[in-house]
């Protein structure tokens, strides 16, 4: 199995010891042989964008030795994200060569633009990390990475770390995880390594390692986990942050599946997949039928004067469909996307 990337940290610098104490805890477990799989980057944040200007925003500048004396101690490169050309430009005459692009950050053009032309020396020497933006929009994310690369930029890589869809999401995490959205950049940018950030999809110390698990089982290429000393006493996202020795079960239990043989392309795969590939005939006719049926409904309400949305019906049959998803395994969430999806082509079949 190839090696996966592995960015380690504190949510943010918030003094000298505190960033010492994290590598030195991690130092052990990095070099473990049980974790060889992954080669780690120590990460920490040093500008904050919080969204209170009250809350704490980061030590800034006056961090980067800390991060550095802390990654050499370890023996890994040193990562934080930058959303200024100032941040970039500080960082990278400090010696910084590893760089994240925050979802808000991402999700702002202007921004990326500005970061891709910050006048950087030798590109080829930086590895960006692009995380997606804060909605579902798979063009921002993609946008942002097209920037970096028409700006001479090589070694570039994705973070997917989930969406904020405030009120439209009943997932148990801090921001929906979307897969299908990974997935779809995944399938555009094949050769670029795509991390998922457990610790910002879960929200919660306790869940981050069941989206991490999950993340590695699909393939993904890597992760970004937020590691605090004592998390309780973090000064940003606390209850996000695993502890060093719960990272250390972690990646003890990742390290099984990276060990577990993968079934190769035999007889009963085969077959598997040619079943799955006649169920999805069979969806795809239903779906048409469905569409049929709408237009049909369509006609009938222009017939009558009547609205083509009538949200009281969908409502109804939204919460019938939810309820039946969650009786026979499927996530809720995910059957919502489906309905919302299959409703709104309904609606305009029907105008």
């Amino acid at each position: 199995m190839s090696s996966k990337i592995l960015i380690l940290g504190p949510c943010a610098a918030e003094s000298e010891a505190q960033i010492h104490d994290v590598a030195d805890k991690l130092g052990s477990i990095l070099h473990d042989s049980e974790v060889g799989q992954f080669v780690p980057v120590l990460r920490a944040g040093l500008w904050k964008p919080r969204s209170s200007p009250s809350t704490f925003q980061g030590v800034g500048a006056q961090g980067l030795p800390w991060l550095l004396r802390a990654a050499a101690t370890v023996d890994c490169p040193a990562a934080t994200e930058v959303a200024q050309p100032e941040h970039l430009l500080a960082a990278y005459e400090a010696g910084v060569r590893h760089f994240w692009i925050g979802a808000r950050t991402t999700s702002n053009p202007f921004m990326v633009e500005a970061l891709a032309k910050a006048p950087i020396a030798d590109k080829q020497s930086i590895t960006w990390y692009v995380k997606n933006p804060i909605s579902p929009d798979i063009e921002l994310w993609c946008g942002a990475v097209e920037r970096l690369r028409s700006a001479g930029y090589e070694h570039l890589a994705a973070i997917h770390r989930g969406f904020a869809l405030g009120e439209h999401t009943i997932s148990k995490y801090r921001n929906t995880p979307m897969w299908s959205v990974a997935i779809e950049f995944k399938r555009r940018y094949a050769s670029l390594p795509l991390l998922t950030d457990a610790s910002h999809i879960a929200g919660r110390a306790e869940d981050a390692p069941e989206v991490a698990l999950q993340a590695m089982r699909m393939g993904m290429d890597g992760l970004m986990i937020e590691v605090h000393p004592n998390p309780a006493q973090a000064l940003s996202d606390a209850g996000q942050q695993l502890t060093p020795e719960a990272l250390q079960v972690l990646l003890q239990r990742l390290a099984l599946i990276a060990t577990s043989v993968e079934p190769g392309e035999s007889t009963e795969l085969a077959a598997l997949r040619q079943q799955m590939d006649e169920t999805d005939d069979e969806l795809w006719a239903l779906l048409s039928k469905r569409m049929d049926i709408s237009r049909q409904i369509g006609e009938f309400k222009r017939r009558h004067g009547m609205s083509v949305l009538q949200q009281a019906r969908y409502d109804e049959l939204l919460a019938r469909r939810m309820q039946w998803a969650q009786q026979h395994g499927i996530n809720p969430e995910a059957a919502k996307q489906i309905m919302d999806i299959i409703h709104e082509q309904s609606v305009l079949a029907q105008v």
